[in-house]
């Protein structure tokens, strides 16, 4: 009797061919005691990204299922077309530039979630590479082990190729998350509802920042106000379902909006910066346009401030300097 597929691994890719071979080893390295699915949603590449998947599908036909779009359908109806094909109990994501490089990721996050049905949601530690001066550095430093939803409301915090969550609260992602690309984002937060949200502080994964990463293909006004949008959905869905989620939702929207204006300030778009003012004032009706004036310069640092900003640059310099002569981890390649 066939065994029922426990974790469903979404793996998104698009003209990454120099990556998509290690991330694929990285899941089917992993060592567990039950059936993992891999679904790759192939989304048209011009390069060799859809002949490397490909391969493996052929070589591993119970394990890997790639989903190739008739034409492409960009990040977030690629998540969701991807999602739909999912069977398991639990969903990971490993994007698929990014890899895992410890085989017992997935066991470890399943067995806490087996055995804590409080919790919606497991992430862990990752190592973050920095491909073009080769740094590297560990994320989420000083990160709370035990989480809830109006914390992940403040900020997001959870790498994505970090996250396990379970299937069981969402079978199909909602269709409105076509209309933003940090659908992942949203998702975590929907999940959240939930159950709270645990953090591994073990380093089990490598996310890499480079060139074609979509993030690095954006500008920053561009990054600031796809964040922006995928927070105004989630106000407009919060905002009678849960205040607290909502208050979260709605300070960090201020926090980007003033980072956005003083981005449009500095490159001299007035147009741009009225605009993104009453986009601020909609969630803040309190405030008005003089409090939000007052705001959008930023404060001269104190010079304790300033003494201690220069200490954190130079102690930053050190551990990037320091970084580039330590090895990425590897993938264990016996499968």
């Amino acid at each position: 009797m066939e065994k029922t597929v426990k974790v469903s691994v979404i793996m998104l890719a698009y003209n990454i061919e120099n990556y998509i071979e290690i991330a694929i080893k990285g899941v089917l390295s992993q060592k567990t005691d039950y059936p993992v699915e891999l679904i790759i949603g192939e989304d048209r590449s011009t390069d060799r990204t859809y002949e490397i998947c490909k391969r493996y599908q052929e070589k591993y036909p119970e394990l890997i299922t790639v989903i190739r779009h008739e034409k492409n359908l960009g990040y977030q109806r690629n998540y969701m077309e991807t999602y739909k094909h999912c069977r398991g109990e639990y969903v990971a994501v490993c994007d698929g530039d990014d890899y895992w490089f410890d085989r017992r990721k997935l066991q470890r996050a399943t067995d806490f979630l087996d055995t804590h049905s409080q919790f919606a949601i497991c992430f862990h530690r990752v190592v973050n590479y920095y491909e073009e001066d080769g740094s590297k550095s560990l994320s989420n430093g000083h990160q709370r082990k035990i989480t809830t939803i109006s914390d992940l409301a403040e900020s997001n915090y959870i790498t994505n190729s970090s996250s396990v969550f379970r299937r069981c609260y969402y079978p199909e992602m909602p269709e409105w998350f076509a209309k933003f690309t940090s659908c992942d984002y949203a998702l975590h937060l929907l999940n959240a509802q939930h159950g709270n949200i645990y953090y591994f502080g073990k380093p089990m994964a490598v996310y890499r920042k480079h060139s074609k990463g979509i993030w690095s293909e954006t500008g920053m006004d561009r990054r600031l106000d796809i964040a922006l949008t995928t927070r105004e959905f989630l106000l407009d869905y919060f905002k009678d379902r849960r205040t607290d989620v909502y208050n979260g939702l709605r300070q960090a929207h201020a926090n980007i909006c003033l980072n956005l204006i003083r981005y449009y300030i500095s490159s001299g778009q007035p147009q741009r910066i009225e605009e993104a003012e009453q986009r601020l004032l909609k969630y803040q009706p309190q405030w008005t346009l003089n409090d939000v004036k007052r705001q959008e310069t930023l404060r001269p640092r104190q010079a304790g401030k300033r003494i201690k900003a220069q200490i954190g640059k130079m102690l930053t310099w050190g551990r990037e300097t320091v970084s580039r002569y330590i090895p990425l981890p590897r993938v264990n390649t016996e499968i």
